[in-house]
């Protein structure tokens, strides 16, 4: 996992894919106030935008989730959310896989020890080998009462 702001996104394109950069470009010069909730192509389905607005959830209403075709670039353009996250290894549970029609495959709980808060204008990016249980209501020590949040997730194709 990594994580970083908006305002910062220029230090890291030098380190990543070109298609990691055109994502991270894309969050950069975009003002997500004017884009509507809907899926936009950005470089066809090699890397393309998912832009949504929700209130987070307590943790125990959300699953853990991998996938294995795409690299998540997930950006909270307002509000806050908390994202647990941890390795995939042998002891990850998988209850239900939807791989082959979403890209998803749901964990039961790992017992992730990390999480990472994203306020309005920071993202974080997970690979296919990292569980993540996005939408949470902030807390890494505890829960919080839920928040609106426009969140946008940003499909990089993992080639």
């Amino acid at each position: 996992m990594l994580q970083g702001n908006k305002n910062d996104i220029a230090k890291l394109l030098p380190y990543v894919s070109s298609d990691l950069q055109t994502a991270l470009k894309y969050i950069a010069a975009t003002d997500f106030s004017r884009v509507a909730n809907g899926e936009y192509e950005i470089d066809g389905r090699k890397v393309f935008a998912r832009v949504n607005t929700y209130a987070t959830e307590p943790k125990a209403q959300r699953r853990p989730e991998k996938h294995n075709e795409y690299i998540d670039v997930q950006y909270v353009a307002q509000g806050s959310e908390t994202i647990w996250y941890t390795p995939l290894d042998g002891a990850c549970l998988e209850i239900e896989n939807r791989a082959a029609a979403d890209d998803v495959i749901f964990y039961a709980n790992p017992g992730e020890r990390n999480c990472v808060v994203l306020q309005a204008g920071d993202f974080a990016i997970f690979f296919p080998w990292e569980l993540h249980r996005p939408n949470c209501a902030n807390g890494c020590l505890g829960e919080a009462a839920p928040e609106q949040v426009q969140k946008i997730v940003v499909k990089v194709k993992a080639e």
